[in-house]
């Protein structure tokens, strides 16, 4: 997936970007090694708390406020809408200002959105207060990915990202086994109003975490980079950093706008298409099981409320370990091998229950676990995966706007489901359209992908 030939509108790294990359694969400081994945884990762990929530929620909502099938994936698909802008429109402005400032900003506005939700009164003020929400949940993620790989050492850099993602997605995690307790118990309308939690730890980030020392030396700011990395302890390695860097220079003049069209330039094009649609096609897969499970096994499989909340608490559970395995594993064996094998057992299990009538409840539990948990490790290899197809001074606006195809599949799964089950009311066909989603993203894999593990990010 090199992408071909000719001129890019990306200037090759230059050398104050260069040397940084060397001094942060020698750094061996807690402040850099441990402290930025940990903390920005822990505070974007609320991002998928906030985006898995409406999933817990929404079989209480369905009877108390008499929601159809479509009402339900309208509700969804609005949150994942507005995670679609987030992601496009973001980036763009991390490339300009910064990473930090924009994941504040975006950390902030989720926070306080989750407060509007659970205070909604009734679908109709739910509806545009997820849209709303979802700018900001979808924003934060693809910037706050560009961050952590812009900081991570190379040998390590599947390890330390997830470090990040294990934190990141456990969220999803936490959201459901706490919901089996806040739902029944304290209301649906805490599920959201936990969502602000991250506030209390904005300022310890901004007071902690330096801007990219990556993204300081594109942008010419070479007493910023000496400053950045000393924050990260690099003490008097960054003495020796390459200097008569214009640190007068705007941002603009030393590291211009990237258009979105230098996706799709000679240079680009095929990684990016091939990407694209690797992340519709797994996102269509792990977002509908995520969101709509919950209530197929109640409106579809006849569990009662608690009892289905539980069957998706273990599964969430045996998912916290989806981005275990790539942080072990991916250094070693590379990024390729671990996305295959996780579509390859996400497709089995799914094509399985989609040609399996009459699913026994353990076998039932078991090959959805299996949909899910396959295929969280393809996607948790994709977001490490995609950063490092592309340059620092388009990194964030290229995950923003390739992931954002996986809000666009998380718009269109709901609605999927959501015509099946009201037009033929067939199961079946709902898991067998994931199952070859799931197919369609391992043959991406195995022809179109090239590998991209123990090689530093200026040289990829």
């Amino acid at each position: 997936m090199s992408g071909g030939g000719s001129a890019s509108p990306v200037a090759p790294a230059n050398a104050l970007e260069a040397a940084v990359g060397t001094v942060l694969d020698e750094l061996r400081t807690f402040r850099l090694r441990w402290w930025p994945p940990l903390l920005l884990g822990f505070v974007m762990l609320f991002d998928s708390w906030d985006s898995a929530a409406i999933a817990y929620v929404l079989p209480v909502l369905v009877k108390e406020w008499r929601l159809d099938p479509v009402a339900m994936g309208t509700l969804i698909s609005a949150g994942y809408a507005g995670q679609l802008i987030g992601a496009l429109t973001m980036g763009g402005l991390a490339e300009r200002f910064g990473r930090l400032p924009v994941i504040a900003w975006a950390v902030t506005a989720m926070c306080l959105l989750g407060v509007i939700c659970a205070i909604c009164p009734n679908y109709e003020t739910l509806l545009p207060a997820r849209f709303l929400q979802g700018l900001a949940i979808g924003g934060a993620l693809p910037v706050a990915v560009t961050y952590i790989n812009e900081l991570a050492p190379t040998a390590t850099r599947g390890r330390y990202f997830g470090t990040f993602q294990f934190l990141c997605l456990s969220g999803y995690t936490a959201a459901a086994i706490a919901s089996t307790f806040i739902v029944p118990h304290l209301g649906w309308r805490w599920m959201f109003g936990l969502g602000a939690l991250p506030l209390l730890l904005l300022p310890v980030m901004l007071a902690t975490l330096p801007e990219s020392p990556r993204w300081l030396a594109r942008a010419g700011r070479e007493s910023d980079v000496r400053k950045a990395l000393a924050r990260l302890g690099a003490g008097g390695r960054a003495d020796g950093l390459p200097v008569g860097v214009d640190s007068a220079r705007s941002v603009r003049e030393e590291a211009p706008a990237i258009p979105v069209s230098a996706l799709f330039g000679a240079k680009y094009r095929l990684r990016t298409l091939v990407l694209v649609t690797i992340w519709f096609l797994s996102s269509f897969t792990s977002f509908g099981l995520t969101t709509w499970v919950p209530s197929l096994y109640v409106t579809v499989f006849d569990f009662p409320v608690e009892e289905a909340l539980r069957y998706v608490a273990i599964a969430s559970v045996v998912s916290l370990f989806v981005p275990v395995l790539p942080a072990l594993l991916i250094d070693r064996i590379g990024r390729r091998p671990m996305a295959m094998a996780g579509a390859a057992v996400s497709a089995a299990g799914l094509l399985s229950l989609a040609s399996l009538p009459q699913t026994g409840t353990v076998l039932l539990i078991v090959l959805v676990i299996a949909g899910q948990f396959g295929i969280g490790v393809a996607l948790v290899t994709t977001w490490p995966y995609t950063a490092e197809n592309f340059p620092t001074p388009m990194r964030a606006m290229a995950v923003g706007f390739i992931s954002s195809f996986a809000r666009v599949a998380s718009m269109c799964t709901p609605l999927f489901v959501g015509v099946v089950l009201a037009t033929s009311k067939s199961v079946e066909v709902v898991f067998a359209g994931f199952g070859v989603c799931a197919l369609g993203a391992l043959f991406l894999w195995l022809v179109a992908s090239r590998e991209t593990a123990r090689t530093r990010l200026e040289d990829l």
